[in-house]
């Protein structure tokens, strides 16, 4: 985590700095007005600090509007660099001035904000069909699928009553979240473990840790999940209703953390089973000599890339897809959900939250 400390902080000063050279070219400051912005930008540099600290330590309302607004401060940011970036090679061609174009990028940036925050707001819910011969002719079997909530110093309530509102309208058989419900201190919020111990499908609910539990320490999540009734699978397999077999991965951050994990299929897979088997795991990554015993995986973690070109770009070279249904081979199948919460700015261009689900549907003999 040092190291990603380093590099964030650096990325981000650099941010601050650009947007420091245009303010101040733009407004003509005093050097006393300067002297201010430097110091509003240094808080704002280090505010992701600022807000960590204050979670440890338990000051929830001060966490929780430090959070926010250093948060929604980072997603304008980035959309004011990126304008203003590209304006910049667009001014080495064309005429306008460093001043239209600073109010151009402003604009934009406020626009694209606006609508990115509003756009986390409104869940969707992605639905698929799979039928498989390993279940019996006539069975039809109803999974809901969760992740990345990021509960914790921003994501509270709202987050946990949209999931709410979707299962007592689904009604699913088996609930399954694949990491990152939690990210923070949840000592104070308990409460949210309770709202999610509505959640009580006949089937049960299985839960994998995401590199956000193990980023805020894995004990304290996975004791926030097992109050909230989810089993928690750490390289472990379960069999469920006499039909499936889920097997449940940890994240590979774990292991970086100094934790003792298992995170490869084959680690936990070695043959085939007449179970409809189901893997889930955080990065939708696979290790292809396990797909013979695999039918399913469930993952998360990319937000779809939380703006949409990064998701349909970088993230399809690192996993193997940031979103939705893909065939991995005749017959089996990866789904990724863009997950409920954020983990970083409230914000989303043209990736929508959403929940998933998955209907299976028997072909085989009875």
């Amino acid at each position: 985590m040092s190291l990603f400390a380093v590099v964030f902080f650096s990325i981000y000063s650099l941010m601050h700095y650009y947007a420091y050279r245009k303010v101040v070219f733009v407004f003509n400051l005093s050097k006393l007005s300067r002297l201010a912005l430097v110091l509003l930008f240094t808080l704002t540099t280090f505010s992701p600090a600022l807000w960590r600290f204050l979670d440890r330590r338990g000051f929830e309302e001060a966490t929780y509007w430090v959070a926010l607004s250093g948060l929604l401060w980072m997603g304008f940011l980035f959309y004011f660099v990126l304008a203003s970036f590209v304006l910049d090679l667009y001014r080495r061609f064309h005429s306008p001035s460093k001043r239209q174009a600073f109010f151009i990028s402003l604009v934009v940036a406020l626009f694209l904000s606006a609508y990115s925050h509003a756009e986390t707001h409104f869940l969707k819910v992605e639905r698929y069909t799979i039928e498989t011969p390993k279940l019996p002719a006539g069975t039809s079997l109803k999974i809901l699928h969760i992740s990345d909530l990021h509960l914790g110093p921003v994501m509270r309530e709202d987050k946990v009553r949209k999931v709410l509102e979707v299962y007592e309208k689904e009604k699913p058989d088996i609930v399954i979240a694949t990491g990152d419900m939690v990210d923070g201190n949840m000592e104070r919020l308990k409460h949210l473990a309770h709202m999610l111990s509505q959640i009580e499908p006949p089937l049960g609910k299985f839960a994998v840790l995401g590199n956000h539990e193990f980023y805020v320490g894995a004990e304290q999540s996975q004791k926030f999940l097992e109050e909230a009734g989810f089993r928690v699978l750490r390289g472990e397999t379960t069999a469920v209703g006499g039909l499936l077999r889920i097997v449940g991965l940890d994240d590979p951050a774990g292991e970086r953390l100094g934790y003792k994990v298992i995170t490869d299929e084959l680690q936990v897979l070695n043959n085939p089973s007449p179970l409809y088997t189901i893997v889930i795991k955080h990065r939708p990554q696979i290790n292809e000599k396990a797909l013979p015993y695999i039918d399913l995986v469930l993952a998360g973690h990319t937000h779809g890339g939380v703006l949409f070109f990064v998701g349909y770009t970088l993230l399809r070279v690192l996993y193997e897809t940031d979103r939705g249904i893909k065939e991995l081979v005749p017959g089996k199948f990866i789904i990724v959900s863009k997950g409920v919460g954020t983990g970083g700015p409230p914000m989303r261009l043209l990736s929508p939250p959403d929940v998933v689900i998955v209907v299976l549907k028997g072909t085989g003999n009875l």
